[in-house]
């Protein structure tokens, strides 16, 4: 793909940058040299499956400067203090400093991971997200929060850390297993149902073109869906008001991975299941349809992801949904669907209700205590 086919959206928050879309990985560093001069040093943190398809190809743009690579083993357990302290002993060791730039090259957990070490390393260096997976490309990657996770919830350690740029080479999803794709996949449904119903009906549309992982649909998709997060997260960067509602699903899905320890369900899988039953207690309070609540179950289950969950109870989900970050003075805060296209956040939900919603998705083959 060449660069006349690059995209640029930019992110015009309090610390504006640029999103390229249809970039070649081997233009980065040439890009990052010119705009700012002053690299002597990139440290890519990546896996070991990503660097072994993508990392010489970043490696070739950064002419006149040493490359030097970090790899982490994947999985959203590696997100941890732990890992943190160990990614701060390995660029002392190669000699990093206050001019070397990260580059965070893989999915959700390396742009987490890599840009919550470029937050705090020295007080603060520089950093570029290169998202090489669906989920990091419509969502992760933009809006600047990085994360470490902790025992009592998912992403409580983290800053609000933006960028110098994304970085996207849509060639990376050629190599990316199906059920990465489902993740982002879940992401977009959730984008198509809180902010652009067009968006929801294209993906309804071109279904099976998707399940076909046709590139021309799937950069489509991926444009469209991450729009609506670059316009929420430019008119609220630190998520004091609109841009709240990107977490619909998240408090339900999080509660799922904290549960299984990050390795039973997928973040996509988990905003999956927590989509649904988002929408059912819209639904119970006459936010949305029965119909537009099938309309999302549909479109989820034609796309592989689960509407339900086996072998985990209530009371214990409604127990760790207490530790989310949008809580406030012990008072849940939930976003929930209000019909396709537009979403609200409500501050009144009582632990009946969440347990109702959990009874919703929950196989009733299994207990709910």
């Amino acid at each position: 793909m060449g660069v006349s086919s690059r995209q640029k959206i930019e992110v015009s928050a309090g610390h504006p940058y640029p999103v390229f879309l249809g970039a070649n990985l081997e233009d980065l560093g040439d890009y990052m040299l010119s705009r700012f001069g002053n690299i002597e040093q990139a440290l890519i943190i990546t896996q070991p499956v990503v660097a072994k398809h993508y990392a010489d190809r970043v490696r070739q743009g950064f002419k006149g400067c040493r490359v030097d690579l970090v790899t982490v083993s994947a999985g959203e357990g590696e997100k941890s203090l732990a890992r943190l302290s160990a990614l701060v002993g390995e660029a002392v060791r190669l000699g990093a400093d206050r001019l070397t730039l990260v580059v965070a090259l893989g999915g959700g957990v390396i742009g987490d991971l890599a840009g919550f070490f470029a937050g705090v390393f020295m007080r603060g260096i520089r950093f570029v997200q290169v998202p090489t997976t669906l989920l990091a490309m419509v969502d992760s990657s933009i809006g600047g929060k990085v994360a470490v996770n902790h025992p009592a919830g998912k992403n409580l350690l983290g800053a609000f850390y933006p960028p110098l740029a994304v970085w996207t080479d849509f060639s990376t999803l050629a190599s990316l297993p199906w059920q990465e794709v489902q993740n982002g996949l879940a992401e977009t449904v959730k984008h198509a149902v809180l902010g652009d119903p067009d968006l929801f009906a294209f993906l309804e549309e071109h279904l099976s073109k998707i399940l076909e992982r046709d590139p021309l649909i799937l950069r489509e998709l991926t444009a469209r869906s991450l729009a609506v997060k670059v316009r929420l997260v430019s008119q609220d960067e630190r998520e004091q008001g609109v841009r709240a509602l990107l977490n619909l699903g998240h408090s339900f899905g999080h509660a799922l991975e904290t549960a299984t320890e990050y390795e039973g369900i997928s973040h996509g899988r988990g905003v999956s299941v927590g989509l649904v039953a988002a929408s059912r207690l819209a639904e119970e309070r006459g936010l949305i349809a029965g119909a537009d609540v099938q309309r999302i179950m549909n479109l989820l289950s034609g796309l592989g992801l689960p509407i339900s969950v086996r072998g985990l109870e209530a009371g214990r989900l409604v127990q760790l949904m207490a530790a989310d970050k949008k809580n406030r003075f012990g008072r849940k805060v939930l976003i929930l669907p209000r019909g396709i296209g537009q979403a609200v956040q409500v501050e009144d939900c009582s632990d009946e209700d969440l347990r109702r919603a959990w009874a919703g998705v929950i196989d009733s083959n299994f207990p709910i205590s």
